[in-house]
């Protein structure tokens, strides 16, 4: 057994020494910190100043520009809905935003300052992110919506203020392996991981990222939510990346991105009376859903072809 015991621990420590002398893939470059000692109140200025990104080539090497000299402002305390084809950009300015990535040129700005000099974690508190593969965790209810910790009236509020006030009690473990235990479905979940960024509003969050995170629920009740959810984040910084123009056209300005570019900016009402990308795709969802097309996840695809 000894002769196997060595056989198996030399490869192991061959690696653990490679490990040492290798640099961590993908490391975010660490700058001097500028972080104020105090959370701002309300929601910052956010900028992408000339922003290019580029993912790794499987085959190695940078693969293409998916964000290309990208300009965009969202003002302080207002919510911005971006919108376009499968590929334009959209989810890697959410990724970019949280700092999971670093853009290789320009810089994404906070109220004026690189997001590369604030302290990452300082900045992640700030911020209130859902994706549309929100993490599950198999944990009571109030564990899932303040995975950090909150009062419980704080809980209670956010879930209340998501629709999903009365779905369980706060000591009910989401999965049926548990004693007292259920299910959620997907829909319910979906209000879930919205109660979870408006519980970080509560506690002092003031940007709110939502990348399609109601994609499982029908077109009035994503409606509804996100009617709820801008009632309750009047004073953050909020951006909503959705296909649903029921949603979308209650922001107070819309970005369409295409092939990693602003091509159109502007309110519901001005994009309308441009008669330009926004126009088309709003009609066409339009005339979609009069004709009793059904709603799907996968529809955002379809919707845009027409487009290229």
């Amino acid at each position: 057994l000894s002769w196997a015991l060595d056989g198996a621990a030399a490869p192991v420590a061959a690696v653990a020494r490679l490990e040492a002398t290798m640099p961590a893939a993908g490391r975010l470059d660490e700058r001097t910190v500028n972080e104020p000692t105090q959370r701002p109140a309300g929601g910052p200025e956010l900028c992408f100043d000339d922003v290019s990104f580029h993912y790794a080539a499987p085959s190695g090497g940078d693969g293409p520009e998916v964000l290309d000299h990208l300009d965009l402002v969202v003002p302080a305390g207002s919510s911005l809905a971006i919108v376009g084809q499968n590929g334009a950009g959209k989810t890697t300015l959410a990724k970019l935003l949280c700092r999971l990535y670093d853009p290789q040129q320009g810089a994404v700005e906070v109220d004026g300052v690189d997001l590369r000099d604030l302290d990452i974690g300082a900045w992640r508190a700030r911020l209130a992110a859902v994706f549309q593969d929100f993490i599950r965790f198999e944990l009571p209810l109030r564990d899932n919506v303040a995975p950090n910790g909150a009062p419980d009236d704080t809980v209670r509020a956010a879930l209340a203020d998501a629709g999903a006030g009365g779905l369980a009690d706060l000591d009910t473990p989401l999965a049926k392996g548990y004693d007292g235990g259920t299910d959620l479905s997907g829909g319910q979940w979906q209000r879930v991981a919205l109660a979870r960024a408006l519980c970080a509003v509560r506690l002092g969050a003031g940007v709110v990222l939502l990348d399609e995170p109601t994609a499982q629920l029908d077109v009035r009740g994503e409606a509804e939510i996100f009617s709820r959810l801008l009632a309750a984040t009047r004073h953050c910084t909020t951006i909503l990346i959705s296909h649903r123009f029921s949603t979308i056209r209650q922001a107070d300005r819309i970005c369409v991105l295409e092939e990693g570019r602003v091509v159109e900016l502007g309110t519901h009402g001005e994009l309308m009376a441009a008669g330009g990308r926004y126009h088309t795709m709003f009609e066409l969802q339009a005339r979609r859903f009069a004709t009793g097309a059904a709603a799907d996840p996968d529809e955002e695809g379809l919707v845009f072809d027409v487009l290229t």
